[in-house]
């Protein structure tokens, strides 16, 4: 069944880009707030990757068919901007002004927690037992991994990365059930610009902009954000919108167990975080995380499609 092998690749291939790619940014967003303010560099960071999609959309669409959005999906998009891009991301960025991008990332491992929590209570079901120890499991790797570290950040800074992986959590379930455009890819570029819309008010409001010059912007901070823009944006968020519809809260933000990994191993590499021989035991409870939270898809004849599994079905 060559569509239904199809379709399985492309969710492989959409979660490894999410995996690696965000396990980039958190090294990416240390670099780039060095030099430019935190809201201001997400608020281009948004900019940027909703013009990059547009043009895709712009040269793939007229291909098939015309594309539309209802007012309920733009009210939508508006609300999952400010909290993926201001609650989330906005925060993320403040804090790791201060806080290492090996500690922001095992902080953000708490967003699969949120997701599973408020989507059992939103279905009013207690999530599958397999799926918690799963997200116990992950939580456990991540730990093992940069053992108490984090705690030696402020604890402002703490409560700016929780209050941003429960932003991003309750943005996520509310993009994924909220009215949404005709396609994937519209629905981000529309999250995105609202987002970008909110970042620009809030960096104006808050006056991080006074004194600061983009003339003073280095070549490094550049280069992050172009990452920033094209991988962590463009191409990861696009396809974390896309898995958001054909799998499980539980699978579309694994990530969160992946990214330390990655932010723990770039930062090795630069000299900004201690490798030690926990990575070892930590990568094995972090692969046992994502094989025990992903979930069983079936292609009936005729027709493709994701089975989800359901919060209190094993």
């Amino acid at each position: 069944m060559p569509q239904a092998r199809t379709r399985a690749l492309g969710i492989l291939s959409a979660i490894a880009s999410v995996y690696f790619f965000w396990g980039g940014t958190f090294l990416a967003i240390r670099y780039a707030v060095a030099d430019i303010p935190p809201l201001m560099m997400m608020a281009l960071r948004c900019t940027g990757g909703a013009a990059v999609l547009s043009l895709w959309l712009l040269w793939r669409r007229p291909h098939r068919g015309p594309l539309s959005a209802s007012a309920r999906a733009w009210g939508s998009a508006a609300i999952v901007g400010a909290l993926l891009f201001v609650g989330c991301h906005g925060l993320l960025a403040w804090a790791q002004q201060r806080v290492t991008s090996g500690q922001a990332a095992l902080v953000m491992t708490s967003i699969p927690l949120f997701v599973v929590m408020l989507h059992a209570a939103h279905s009013r079901r207690p999530p599958a037992l397999r799926v918690v120890i799963g997200l116990a499991t992950g939580v456990a790797g991540v730990a093992t991994l940069v053992g108490t570290g984090v705690f030696t950040a402020r604890p402002i800074d703490l409560a700016a990365l929780i209050i941003a992986s429960f932003a991003w959590a309750l943005g996520s379930l509310v993009g994924r059930s909220g009215p949404r455009a005709s396609s994937s890819i519209l629905t981000t570029v529309m999250q995105l610009a609202a987002g970008a819309v909110w970042l620009y008010m809030a960096s104006a409001a808050s006056g991080e902009l006074a004194g600061w010059s983009p003339l003073d912007v280095s070549a490094r901070a550049m280069l992050s954000l172009a990452f920033l823009i094209v991988c962590g944006t463009a191409l990861a968020f696009a396809a974390y919108t896309w898995l958001l519809t054909v799998t499980t809260p539980a699978v579309a933000t694994s990530y969160a167990f992946v990214n330390p990994v990655v932010a723990l191993a770039l930062a090795w590499i630069v000299g900004d975080e201690a490798f030690s021989g926990r990575t070892v035991i930590a990568a094995a409870l972090v692969l046992l995380a994502v094989a025990l939270t992903r979930e069983r898809q079936v292609a009936p004849i005729g027709e493709v499609r994701v089975a989800v599994e359901r919060p209190g079905h094993a």
